[in-house]
């Protein structure tokens, strides 16, 4: 039995997220694991680094599967590609140690979200960031990015789907918030693990300190005091990417 890795990017935009959820729910599992089922003529489950929310994308998530068969690398992502929708690809692949999990062997994931802060959004950026028009203070953001770096219970900063049993504690490494001059600002997060939405409501409440409706005090409140309703509002989908995962 061999062990393999690839390296798929999608567009989530039309997906109900990564993991296979009901019958009628398209998800991007749910695609590869028909599209590597049929190259190999046989039933395949992938394993992943993480699950991402239905509308978010990915550059650079990491699967791996085991099969039987001897496969060409080249020829069977040539034919993978060409049978799974055009919205997602494998970018690369290869054979790895039986013991390798793309989920439990991860270092750290690494997301981005981006945001256009001016009058109006490039027609090529609509689909994959939000637009605020309101002046956001970028020197306020990133004071307010360094109090999420280090060892916190996220429970303030997870989604409702969450169990309250469940283990809140996250380690975020990196945390940077940078502006380009055509006015798109790049939240870059990196953590050992994330909970259900915390990207997305980590940067909805720094953007409502970038507008000057909270400020740094909230944002310490919300993490010492684990409680959802002290932080702020969900980002949409659609700025999100999964960008890095590191073994």
């Amino acid at each position: 039995m061999s062990n393999y890795m690839a390296v798929v990017e999608y567009d989530g935009t039309c997906y109900s997220g990564f993991q296979i959820q009901l019958p009628d729910r398209r998800t991007i599992q749910g695609e590869l694991e028909k599209g590597l089922s049929t190259v190999l003529r046989s039933l395949v489950k992938i394993g992943y680094s993480g699950r991402t929310d239905a509308g978010v994308h990915a550059v650079n998530q990491v699967i791996n599967f085991r099969t039987e068969k001897d496969i060409d690398l080249y020829k069977f992502a040539w034919s993978v590609n060409s049978l799974i929708p055009e919205d997602i690809v494998i970018k690369s692949i290869k054979e790895v140690e039986e013991s390798f999990s793309a989920r439990r062997d991860a270092k750290f994931r690494e997301y981005a979200y981006y945001v256009v802060n001016g009058s109006c959004q490039s027609v090529f950026l609509k689909k994959y960031s939000i637009l605020i028009t309101k002046k956001l203070d970028l020197n306020m953001m990133k004071k307010a990015a360094g109090i999420f770096v280090g060892t916190h219970n996220f429970r303030s900063f997870c989604g409702s789907t969450d169990d309250n049993s469940k283990n809140f504690v996250r380690k975020i490494f990196k945390f940077t918030i940078s502006k380009s001059r055509d006015n798109l600002i790049v939240f870059s997060i990196s953590a050992n693990s994330f909970l259900y939405n915390m990207v997305r409501i980590i940067v909805g409440t720094i953007l409502e300190v970038g507008s000057g409706e909270r400020n740094l005090e909230s944002v310490k409140r919300a993490v010492t005091y684990e409680d959802r309703i002290l932080a702020g509002k969900t980002a949409p989908a659609k700025g999100l990417f999964l960008t890095r995962v590191v073994y």
